[in-house]
C-alpha cells in the first residue's frame, strides 16, 4: 500500500500556505488538521479548522472593518480565503464549544499552488530473514520548512497564499496606490498579534493499512484501513513520518513445507518398514503336526 502512496506523492501539492492560518490559532485553543486521502480514484486534501469559543470570540471582538464595509468574522475570512483557491466548504458550524469548518479540494495532476513544505516521498529500507521481509518507509513531515517559508515572506509580497496570509491581498491601482482586497490575518484580527506562535501544532493525517506500525498515532480504524496522525510544532525543528510493515517471504515457507513434508514422508516409510519386519503368526508358531508326524513309530498298537 505504501508503494502506491509513494507514487501519488509526486503529484501531491501540499497547501502549506493554507496551513499558515493555524500559526496564530493552534497554540490558543485552535487546531488545523490536514487530511490527505483518495476516494473513488480522486486525490483530495481537506483542511479541518477548529477554533475554541474563547479564541473565536476574542478574534471577532478585535476584528476590523473589511474593504466591503463590513467587519471581518472568523467564518467570512476563512471562507473567502479558501474560496480564492478553489476549495469547497464541506461543513461549518458554530457551537458553544467554538467554530469548526472543513474545506476540500480535488487535486488532479500537479496542483496550481506553490509548495512551501516538503513533499511526502517515502524512502524504503529492507531487512529480511527466512520467513519475513520488513519494510521501513521514511519521509519528511510535509510541514518541514513552513516556518522558514513564512519568515522569508517579504513586505508587500501578495501573490501566493502564504504571502496573502502574512501581508494580505493587495494590488496597485493606476496611480500606483495600494489597494487592499483582504487584510492580513493578524491585521483583520489584531488579537492574534498578542499570541506567542512558539509551540503551535500542525496535524497531518494519512491513510494506510491498519496492519502497519507507525511513528504516528492511529486516530481511526475501519476494516483494514487506519488513519495515522502526525504532528509537529511551528518551529524550525524537522519531523519525520515513518511506517513499518512485514510481508511473508514465500520461499522460506516453501522450504518449511518441503522439509516438513519430507520429514513426514520419512516417518511414514520408517513405520511401514518396521511393520514389515515384525514376525507373523506363522513365524511365531511354526509347528506343523503333519510335518512332524512320526510314521515309523514302533509303539504297540492297541487291540
Amino acid at each position: 500500500m505504501l508503494s502506491r502512496f509513494s507514487q501519488k506523492s509526486k503529484r501531491i501539492i501540499f497547501l502549506i500556505a493554507i496551513a499558515v492560518c493555524a500559526i496564530f490559532l493552534t497554540g490558543c485553543g485552535a487546531t488545523l488538521t490536514v487530511y490527505d486521502y483518495t476516494a473513488d480514484g480522486v486525490h483530495y486534501n481537506m483542511y479541518e479548522l477548529n477554533i475554541d469559543a474563547v479564541t473565536a470570540a476574542n478574534m471577532e471582538a478585535s476584528a476590523i472593518t473589511a474593504p466591503d464595509g463590513k467587519k471581518y468574522t472568523v467564518a467570512s475570512y476563512f471562507y473567502d480565503f479558501f474560496d480564492d483557491y478553489g476549495y469547497e466548504l464541506v461543513s461549518a458550524h458554530t457551537t458553544d464549544k467554538g467554530y469548526t469548518a472543513s474545506y476540500r479540494k480535488a487535486l488532479y495532476g500537479v496542483g496550481e499552488l506553490f509548495e512551501y513544505g516538503t513533499p511526502v516521498e517515502f524512502k524504503y529500507t529492507y531487512t529480511q530473514n527466512l520467513f519475513y521481509r520488513t519494510t521501513d518507509a521514511l519521509s519528511e513531515n510535509p510541514f518541514n520548512g513552513v516556518r522558514e517559508a513564512y519568515d522569508n515572506v517579504s513586505e508587500m509580497q501578495s501573490v501566493t497564499p502564504i504571502e496573502r496570509l502574512k501581508n494580505g491581498s493587495v494590488a496597485f491601482d493606476e496611480n500606483g496606490d495600494v489597494v487592499i482586497g483582504r487584510h492580513a490575518l493578524t491585521e483583520a484580527f489584531p488579537y492574534l498579534k498578542t499570541l506567542n506562535t512558539d509551540g503551535m501544532l500542525l496535524n497531518y493525517v494519512r491513510y494506510g493499512s491498519a496492519r502497519m506500525d507507525s511513528s504516528g498515532t492511529v486516530i481511526a480504524s475501519r476494516d483494514n484501513t487506519a488513519a495515522y496522525l502526525f504532528s509537529r510544532y511551528f518551529d524550525r525543528t524537522d519531523a519525520k513520518i515513518e511506517f513499518m510493515y512485514k510481508n511473508a517471504v514465500p520461499y522460506g515457507w516453501y522450504i518449511v513445507a518441503i522439509t516438513g513434508g519430507g520429514i513426514a514422508l520419512g516417518v511414514i516409510l520408517l513405520i511401514t518398514r518396521q511393520k514389515k519386519q515384525k514376525p507373523s503368526l506363522l513365524d511365531k508358531f511354526p509347528y506343523n503336526p503333519e510335518e512332524y508326524r512320526d510314521y515309523d513309530s514302533h509303539l504297540p498298537m492297541s487291540k
